[in-house]
């Protein structure tokens, strides 16, 4: 391979390291920070940055740098490619007005669980999920729901590929742990996350097989944990499986 098709490849690679770097919270990032990050040397990541600024890529703050317009037009691109949008959304907004819970839906694209939709109802306490976010393997119902359906072969791999924290009191963090709940959510037909990714928080949801009865959908309630909640759960769990059958027509 020729040094300038080298130099290209590389600044491929760099490029998309900075746009991850930017996908993660806090979305914002100052350029020591980026620097520290992406172990880029801090002139080619002020050159990436500022022709990420002249395409919209990027926005530089006066607190750094975030995703510009332009990402937010690709991501839009990317939502509206999937053939259910125009029909889903509509019966997500139902479900979450029946519920007055937040209502999200993700996809499992490749070995990646990514959140498309989120419906977030008025309350208190805003549980923070967002669209376009993508989500661990190991907690949550999204994770957990679509990589039970996936190669288990490969989902071992990739469980053994990875170090996982404890980031609430029933976060699972262990292989078997993992695989044992992967099995329980195939022989039930939903998942539910009780207390995983912070604490209080509490969701249920069910898997949405395609025509070909392949599943890479997963439509979740999520809510915060008090009084009675499993009687909720049952409760929410019965207003998704209600609605599978609508949804399920839509995926393809």
């Amino acid at each position: 391979m020729r040094s300038s098709q080298v130099e290209t490849s590389l600044s491929v690679e760099k490029s998309i390291v900075v746009l991850k770097q930017l996908c993660k919270e806090p979305y914002e990032f100052k350029m020591t920070e980026l620097v520290r990050m992406t172990r880029i040397n801090r002139t080619t990541l002020y050159r990436l940055l500022n022709t990420f600024e002249q395409q919209g890529l990027v926005i530089k703050t006066y607190n750094g740098y975030k995703l510009g317009p332009m990402a937010y037009q690709m991501g839009t691109v990317y939502l509206n490619s999937f053939a259910f949008s125009d029909k889903i959304y509509p019966v997500l907004k139902k479900i979450a007005s029946i519920s007055k819970e937040s209502v999200g839906l993700a996809v499992r694209e490749g070995e990646r669980v990514i959140s498309l939709y989120e419906i977030e109802v008025e309350q208190p306490l805003k549980m923070n999920y967002k669209a376009g976010l993508l989500y661990p393997i190991n907690r949550g119902c999204y994770g957990k729901c679509l990589m039970a359906y996936y190669d288990q072969k490969r989902v071992e791999e990739m469980l053994e590929e990875q170090t996982f924290t404890k980031v609430a009191k029933n976060t699972l963090i262990q292989t078997d742990d993992i695989l044992n709940e992967y099995e329980k959510i195939r022989q039930q037909g939903y998942v539910i996350s009780d207390e995983e990714t912070f604490p209080y928080a509490v969701g249920v949801g069910i898997p949405i097989a395609n025509s070909d009865g392949e599943v890479k959908t997963c439509v979740a309630i999520s809510f915060l944990k008090q009084g009675r909640y499993k009687k909720k759960i049952e409760k929410m769990l019965q207003i998704l499986m209600d609605h599978r059958i609508e949804m399920k027509q839509y995926m393809i």
